[in-house]
């Protein structure tokens, strides 16, 4: 077991209890972890990692932590970062996020990336000057699911951007190993996501028209 996550960190502060988030929030809990239990993990497992992260939904990780209560294993794929040679995510639903409450008992995770797994140790980050430099640039990274953050990602304003995440923990994950985790082609701001969904449309096309000739061919 590490040392507690968050020791010695100042609180967040608190997610909306009220309004649109308070409503939504259980609802989206919900039907992130369907997609997650029922597409994202098995394609991940399948060694689709990199065929999933595009920039309209963004470059997917998969957490894998130790449960709290139960010590088993627990896998979540979350949108990231790599900068300073490491690894950075956010708690999406804040402090009742499950995995980040994992973390706080135990830091010791390993990451699943396209093409390998780093061990690695997770720590909270609230330094100001951090939180300002790089979360307006994980909100934008995480594409489509960003708006959920703000209307447009990629128009608002950094400050518009930190307000709205004031209460969500930021968190940095470096190789346990001590080496710098560098950034590859299928990784955030890469560019092997290009060809591979020109793979994929091409053989959407190709069904698309094959399933057509069969029609015609009734």
């Amino acid at each position: 077991m590490g040392e507690p996550l968050t020791a010695g960190l100042p609180p967040l502060a608190s997610p909306p209890d009220h309004g649109v988030w308070a409503l939504a929030a259980p609802v989206l809990g919900r039907l992130f972890k369907a997609f997650n239990r029922w597409f994202m993990l098995p394609a991940y497992r399948a060694g689709l990692g990199a065929w999933v992260s595009t920039p309209a939904g963004g470059w997917i990780l998969v957490l894998r932590v130790r449960g709290r209560r139960t010590g088993i294993i627990r896998e979540t794929p979350l949108n990231y970062l790599i900068e300073d040679g490491a690894a950075w995510v956010m708690a999406g639903f804040g402090q009742r996020t499950e995995w980040y409450r994992n973390l706080r008992a135990d830091p010791a995770v390993e990451l699943r990336l396209p093409g390998r797994r780093i061990a690695g140790t997770a720590e909270e980050v609230s330094d100001p000057a951090t939180r300002a430099r790089m979360i307006p640039r994980l909100v934008r990274a995480t594409g489509l699911p960003g708006t959920m953050v703000v209307p447009s990602p990629w128009t608002t304003p950094d400050e518009a951007i930190l307000d709205a995440t004031a209460w969500v923990p930021l968190i940095r994950i470096r190789p346990r190993d001590g080496s710098a985790l560098d950034a590859g082609p299928d990784d955030p701001g890469g560019r092997g996501w290009v060809w591979r969904q020109a793979v994929v449309a091409a053989a959407t096309l190709a069904a698309w028209r094959l399933a057509r000739r069969l029609v015609r061919g009734r």
